[in-house]
């Protein structure tokens, strides 16, 4: 760290952001990564430009996710002849949106449906794209799916914390509250610190002045004497156009610092969780749908994969079709499989023990959901809330609020979203018990109003229970991800593996789009040697 003649300290990014981490963790880091353009946005904005022609060498896709047909639609479009075995009757993997008639079976061959009304919809899979995602973005302007905001954060969400501590313990506070608070007083004790002479030696008189102004911005501070008496930006008494608006009271800061509740947020979102998000309109899926508009004929559905062979001829995979009970074979010159590697590692194949045990490394990430369809949208009449979430600080059941059908009539409520342990035991309990628990730990939100206007009908999800899926993502401990993922990217003979469960980002659509626009790469090369 350096000294410019004016006394003012000079930092290198590396020096700042050892400095950002250290009082902001990772997340703060990597927004400010993400400002300088060297964050974790897609690594390619368009797929890879493959040169030459693949003269209807065939290629065997394993899964009809969103990495199977982003491969069958690049290579498609370069000459490639190629299939896709899908062993649900469609596709997306699990890109999928419940809504009326919409059926999923779980392992042990129970099916449930979705009777939600007409245009009511819940996105039990992927549910939020943030900006930085392009990968995504390139085939939703390709395809041409719709898209709406998404609002992942909104400061008039509510928090009640029953187990915090001190007086704040089991009171019901709008977010804005919280933040406007404890950023306020926060404020007031920097800028104090300021004003008295604590920080002269790390900063010079022309900073010291310029924090002091932004201390008094940012916490809404009275600039006389740098005191947080509270805002009118933290929440309003009443209001009234034609008359007085009152701002709402400070709490103590004693009290939000003993109930902890200051904790819940960050002064900046984390750059995969900013508070604008985006969605498909209409559903999720629709995004899935276009990228199985534009192979059509490719995929071959209800077919599921027995075998798993290759010689130095090409590969061949037996699968079975699940309404007729018919065997077949299906030859190709290459295969690129998505399907999840801890499935594929039991199924018979003549791949390397190596490989095998790569397949076998991470650990299947237990995710639960579960929505409630409500007779009245109390939340935006009562509470003025649209979009966004508000939290009990119970595991797995943050109440998530729809972004879309505003001023409707009905609404869609995500009551819980587990995962790990949480995800195990919401997994465990029917439907009915999921529901009754839920509406008990989400009802003091909004009291009187859950199992007031419960219309009755709900679906949830258990992915680690649903088949052909049997987890919500692969989970991979650093040390595994170091061993196993640079054997899984590289070929394996003619068979490549592809799907967000070998990127760096699983769980996310980009991860899967991502992983085919580098394996459909190798493929290319190896095809033009040939």
């Amino acid at each position: 760290m350096k000294k410019s003649n004016n006394n003012s300290i000079k930092m290198t990014k590396r020096q700042f952001l050892e400095s950002v981490s250290a009082v902001g963790g990772v997340s703060a880091m990597l927004t400010a990564l993400n400002g300088w353009d060297m964050g974790i946005a897609s690594a390619a904005e368009s797929p890879p430009d493959l040169r030459g022609n693949g003269n209807n060498k065939k290629i065997l896709i394993l899964g009809a996710g969103l990495a199977g047909m982003t491969a069958a639609y690049e290579l498609g479009l370069r000459g490639y002849k190629c299939k896709i075995l899908e062993a649900r009757s469609f596709a997306g993997g699990r890109c999928q949106s419940s809504r009326s008639g919409f059926k999923t079976t779980t392992i042990d061959g129970k099916t449930r449906t979705c009777n939600f009304d007409n245009g009511q919809y819940f996105n039990h899979g992927p549910w939020r794209i943030p900006s930085y995602h392009h990968a995504v973005f390139h085939y939703i302007r390709k395809f041409g799916v719709s898209m709406e905001i998404m609002v992942q954060e909104n400061d008039l969400g509510y928090l009640k914390y029953d187990r915090a501590e001190g007086p704040l313990s089991g009171k019901r506070l709008r977010k804005r509250e919280i933040k406007a608070d404890m950023r306020g007083y926060t404020s007031e004790l920097l800028a104090k610190s300021i004003d008295q002479g604590a920080l002269d030696k790390e900063i010079t008189s022309q900073d010291k002045e310029q924090l002091t102004d932004y201390l008094i911005s940012e916490g809404f501070l009275n600039a006389r004497d740098l005191s947080y008496d509270g805002t009118l930006h933290r929440g309003i008494e009443s209001f009234d156009p034609m008359g007085e608006t009152v701002a709402s009271k400070p709490l103590p800061f004693k009290d939000i610092l003993q109930s902890g509740l200051g904790n819940t947020f960050k002064g900046v979102t984390t750059i995969d969780h900013p508070e604008i998000m985006y969605q498909a309109v209409g559903g999720m899926d629709h995004i899935a749908k276009g990228f199985e508009n534009a192979i059509k004929n490719t995929i071959t559905y209800d077919a599921e994969v027995l075998e798993l062979k290759q010689d130095d001829s090409g590969v061949t995979v037996p699968y079975k079709n699940t309404k007729t009970g018919e065997v077949r074979i299906e030859k190709a010159d290459y295969c690129i499989t998505t399907i999840p590697v801890g499935m594929l590692s039991k199924l018979p194949s003549d791949l390397s023990d190596e490989c095998k045990e790569a397949m076998a490394a991470p650990r299947k990430m237990a995710v639960g959901k579960l929505a409630l369809q409500m007779n009245r949208r109390f939340w935006e009449e009562d509470d003025n809330i649209y979009g966004g979430s508000s939290s009990t600080g119970v595991l797995g059941h943050t109440v998530i609020y729809p972004s879309y059908g505003y001023c409707g009539k009905k609404g869609i409520i995500q009551s819980a979203y587990a995962f790990g342990p949480a995800g195990v035991k919401l997994g465990m309990l029917t439907l009915d018990q999921q529901v009754k628990q839920a509406i008990e730990r989400t009802e003091p939100i909004h009291p009187g109003q859950f199992k007031k206007h419960y219309d009755n009908e709900a679906f949830s999800i258990a992915w680690h229970n649903t088949k052909y899926s049997e987890a919500g993502w692969a989970a991979w401990s650093p040390p595994a991800r170091k061993k196993y993922l640079p054997i899984l990217r590289e070929p394996q003979g003619r068979v490549y593996f592809a799907g967000d469960q070998i990127s760096n980002i699983t769980g996310w659509q980009v991860g899967a789009i991502e992983s085919a626009w580098t394996q459909i790469e190798k493929i290319h090369t190896v095809a033009m040697n040939s």
